[in-house]
């Protein structure tokens, strides 16, 4: 799966991956699963925008004052 990752971030084939190095490929992993983190977090946010979620919404801290609490 690792090697998957990082050769469809980099659009390199599965043989390119498997001649790499440990630490070349450590690292590529690396970058590959930030950079899909924060594809994945660009892509919630665009959602977050488009369905119109900015809106504004109140807080009932009233239960705080009751002396019960």
């Amino acid at each position: 799966m690792f090697a998957y990752t990082i050769a469809k971030h980099y659009n390199i084939s599965l043989t390119e991956v498997y001649n790499m190095s440990e630490e070349i490929f450590k690292q590529s992993l690396v970058w590959a699963l930030v950079s899909q983190d924060q594809e994945e977090k660009a892509e919630r946010k665009s959602r977050m925008a488009e369905s119109g979620s900015d809106e504004v919404v109140d807080f009932d801290y009233s239960f705080l004052e009751m002396e019960d609490f």
